[in-house]
C-alpha cells in the first residue's frame, strides 16, 4: 500500500514547483515589459512587477489560509472528531497558522510601498497591514498559548469525570458532569479568552478586507501615453 501521506520531501517538491513558477513568471515580465509606469490618481509609480507579484502571494496566501482555517477547517473538524481529539488538533495547528500569518503579512508589509504610493501620495504607512500584524502577534505570542493552556486543564478534568468524547459538542451530555464546579469555571476562562482570540483573527480579516479594497484600486487599467 503506497503512502500518500503529505511528508516533508513531497512538501518541499512541491513548495520548489511552485517557487520555480514564480520565477519563471517574474523572468518572464521581466523579459518582455521590464518596467513601465501608469499614471493612478494623478501620481506616478513605476510598474514593478516582482515586487507586486511577492506582494499579492505573501498577501492572498495569508487572506486565503484565514478564511479556510476561520470558517471550513475548525467547522469540519468539530462536527467530525471527539472534543478532546479535536482540541489536541487544534492546539498544534493554531500556533502553526499564526505564525505562518505573521510571517506571510510581514512579507505584504515589506512589499506594500507601491500600493500605498499609488493610492496615496501623502500616506505611505500601511496602516490596515500593521494592524493585522497586530492581532496575529497577539494571537501568537499570547492568546493562542494562554487559551490551550486553559484548554489541557479543562480536559484534565473532563478525564476525571469521564467525559471528552462527545462530537460536535462543547460539554457534556450529563448534566451532572456539565455542572461540575472545577470544570465551570475553566469552560467560563476557556471562553473568554478563545472569543477574544477569535475577535482577533475577525478584526484582522476585516482589516484585510480593506486591504484588498486598497489593492483593487490599482487594477484599474489605464492606457500608456508617449
Amino acid at each position: 500500500m503506497s503512502n500518500t501521506a503529505p511528508t516533508l520531501n513531497k512538501q518541499i517538491v512541491r513548495g520548489s514547483i511552485l517557487a520555480a513558477i514564480l520565477g519563471g513568471c517574474i523572468w518572464f515580465s521581466s523579459y518582455s515589459t521590464a518596467s513601465s509606469s501608469s499614471k493612478i490618481g494623478g501620481g506616478t509609480i513605476m510598474n514593478d512587477h516582482s515586487t507586486m507579484l511577492l506582494h499579492l502571494v505573501a498577501f492572498a496566501s495569508w487572506f486565503g489560509c484565514s478564511v479556510w482555517v476561520s470558517f471550513v477547517a475548525g467547522i469540519v473538524m468539530f462536527k467530525n472528531l471527539p472534543r478532546h481529539v479535536f482540541g489536541r488538533l487544534q492546539s498544534k495547528l493554531f500556533p502553526a497558522y499564526f505564525l505562518f500569518s505573521t510571517g506571510a503579512i510581514v512579507i505584504s508589509i515589506g512589499t506594500s510601498g507601491r500600493i500605498t504610493t499609488a493610492t496615496d501620495a501623502k500616506n505611505t504607512i500601511p496602516y490596515s497591514l500593521i494592524i493585522i500584524l497586530a492581532c496575529t502577534l497577539l494571537n501568537l505570542l499570547y492568546f493562542e498559548p494562554a487559551t490551550t493552556k486553559v484548554m489541557y486543564k479543562r480536559h484534565a478534568v473532563e478525564k476525571r469525570l469521564g467525559t471528552g468524547h462527545e462530537i460536535g459538542k462543547i460539554r457534556p451530555d450529563d448534566p451532572v458532569k456539565a455542572n461540575d464546579p472545577q470544570l465551570k469555571e475553566l469552560s467560563k476562562t476557556f471562553g473568554m479568552l478563545h472569543g477574544i482570540s477569535t475577535l482577533l483573527n475577525l478584526a484582522a480579516l476585516g482589516f484585510g478586507c480593506i486591504w484588498l479594497s486598497k489593492c483593487a484600486e490599482i487594477m484599474i487599467v489605464v492606457p500608456n501615453s508617449n
